[in-house]
């Protein structure tokens, strides 16, 4: 799977547009382990409408139809990887941007110069601001017109100043104070939470889901994110507290994100997968 995200992440990105697009390019294929597209192709594969043939190029191309709800065939790849991959140049754009000097200042991405440190931290803004519009052109040219719109208001919704902006801001305002367990917490939410939580509800809104599918999908990504950023926190190395104490934390939040995958069967077995390898990964 990392292979055909990959594969289309490259796809999507502009060609020959110079310094920017070779900024974009750098930030994008610089590793990273897919975790939101993944989960959206996954919440996707959960709600019943994927071919697996069809993630693995061995079918034809996928039904024309695209799904108003879900079909008893199924959907296919096409219905699921324009939105997983305009997820994940959003998560890159955020990364961009929270790496520069006037933000989080970090040199290093994924093992890596940061962006800014390669390109400078004008090219590092312009293609972080290409990398977002190319996620909602990315949705707008290729997914399911049925649902492209509501995609695209879920996806704003998460990454703007309610979502991701808004965490960013909030962590901004209260660096140089201490912070209570409920700011970090609000943080954490608007920052990595409200991101995972959107991925899992895209590909049920893709698979044309019912609500009660779609309902706990959401609710799975929003406690993977929530204990996702704890864990990030502790490798990072911002959380001071021994490693048993943040598994404390995180393990009871990932119980809450399997529970809600119930109702999946053994089609959430993969999402459970995730949820569980998230508590032992490393940097």
């Amino acid at each position: 799977m990392l292979a055909q995200i990959n594969k289309n992440l490259n796809k999507y990105l502009p060609k020959g547009m110079g310094m920017i697009e070779k900024a974009m390019r750098y930030s994008v294929m610089s590793g990273g382990k897919r975790i939101r597209p993944i989960i959206a192709i996954e919440a996707f594969k959960a709600c019943g409408a994927f071919r697996p043939s069809a993630l693995l190029g061995t079918s034809p191309e996928l039904v024309e139809g695209r799904p108003s709800g879900r079909s008893s065939d199924g959907g296919g790849i096409k219905d699921i990887m324009p939105i997983a991959c305009a997820i994940e140049f959003i998560h890159t754009y955020s990364l961009i941007h929270d790496d520069l000097p006037a933000m989080d200042n970090d040199d290093f991405r994924r093992g890596k110069p940061a962006c800014h440190k390669v390109f400078g931290p004008a090219n590092a803004i312009l293609a972080g601001d290409a990398l977002l519009t190319l996620a909602f052109n990315t949705i707008a040219k290729d997914a399911n017109p049925k649902i492209a719109l509501n995609i695209i208001k879920e996806l704003s919704d998460a990454i703007g100043i309610y979502g991701m902006v808004g965490g960013q801001a909030l962590d901004l305002e209260s660096q140089d104070k201490a912070k209570d367990k409920n700011i970090s917490n609000k943080i954490n939410l608007l920052k990595t939470a409200k991101l995972l939580e959107v991925s899992a509800k895209s590909g049920a809104l893709a698979a044309g889901a019912p609500q009660k599918e779609m309902r706990a999908l959401q609710k799975f990504g929003l406690y993977l994110g929530l204990s996702f950023q704890l864990v990030d926190d502790y490798l990072d190395g911002e959380i001071k507290f021994r490693k048993d104490r943040v598994l404390e934390d995180a393990a009871p939040l990932i119980e809450k994100a399997k529970k809600e995958l119930e109702i999946f069967g053994k089609r959430a077995d993969s999402l459970k997968n995730i949820a569980d390898r998230l508590l032992k990964r490393t940097k």
